[in-house]
């Protein structure tokens, strides 16, 4: 009895401290069926050496603008500098374009934003995806709300513009949140930004899509993963109730 009361105190003290999450959680390689910018729902194309930025979003007359004015979610440009690419490679997006609707069967549990990395070195050749937000404005400009990942992502590059790259979705609880916000701004626009470092020659495109909530990952639920703080705190825990038990046993 006295070993499972050490075993509940140890929990106990783990829960107490608290853990942080991710609001957009990486789901691991996606593919699509399109190949090329204009086959698939591209939100930002940016290209640059070295450190990289590409945000898009809205102004106050409703356009869909790209530069540092419309970086959000904790991605800054370095002297306000953005490196998007022009034409279809920058865009936003309405509910109604991905088939999302308050309440209805595609909602933001089934978004995701995929990450293409398209270096110069061509497949294979690595990345980092240094933070990656979805962000919602309204048809004044306004940030809505803003979605994020948590810590950089290291990745390899993908063959082709558009054609496949790295899955991020928002996690049950965020993703309630922004179908919340959407059913108050049914005319929101959905954004994006990105920025990555390590990058030779690019260009990068980060598209948004929709993914079934019963494939691996979808729906957004169950997803959340602990910050490396708190991953090392759950061990030491664990690892110290393991210490305390073997010693009692010892002197038993």
């Amino acid at each position: 009895m006295k070993q499972l009361g050490i075993i509940k105190g140890l929990a106990m003290c783990i829960l107490c401290t608290g853990s942080a999450f991710a609001t957009l959680i990486p789901i691991g390689p996606v593919s699509s069926s399109g190949d090329g910018i204009g086959s698939v729902n591209s939100v930002v194309t940016f290209q640059n050496t070295g450190i990289e930025v590409g945000c898009v979003g809205v102004n106050s007359s409703g356009m869909t603008v790209t530069g540092s004015t419309v970086c959000a979610g904790g991605v800054t440009a370095p002297g306000g500098i953005t490196n998007e690419q022009t034409g279809s490679g920058n865009n936003t997006y309405t509910a109604g374009d991905l088939g999302l609707t308050s309440g209805g069967t595609l909602t933001f549990a089934n978004v995701i934003l995929v990450f293409n990395g398209n270096e110069g070195g061509g497949a294979g050749e690595p990345i980092t995806l240094d933070k990656l937000s979805l962000n919602l404005f309204g048809t004044n400009g306004s940030v809505l709300g803003t979605f994020s990942t948590a810590s950089a992502y290291s990745a390899n590059a993908f063959p082709g513009v558009g054609n496949a790259g790295f899955g991020f979705q928002l996690d049950a609880t965020q993703a309630a949140s922004a179908n919340s916000i959407l059913a108050a701004n049914s005319t929101l626009r959905i954004g994006a930004s990105a920025q990555a470092s390590g990058a030779n020659a690019g260009p990068e495109t980060v598209f948004i899509s929709t993914i079934n909530s019963t494939q691996p990952g979808g729906g957004g639920g169950g997803n959340e993963v602990p910050e490396p703080g708190s991953a090392w705190m759950l061990g030491s825990g664990f690892l110290g109730a393991a210490f305390l038990l073997k010693r009692r046993s010892c002197r038993a």
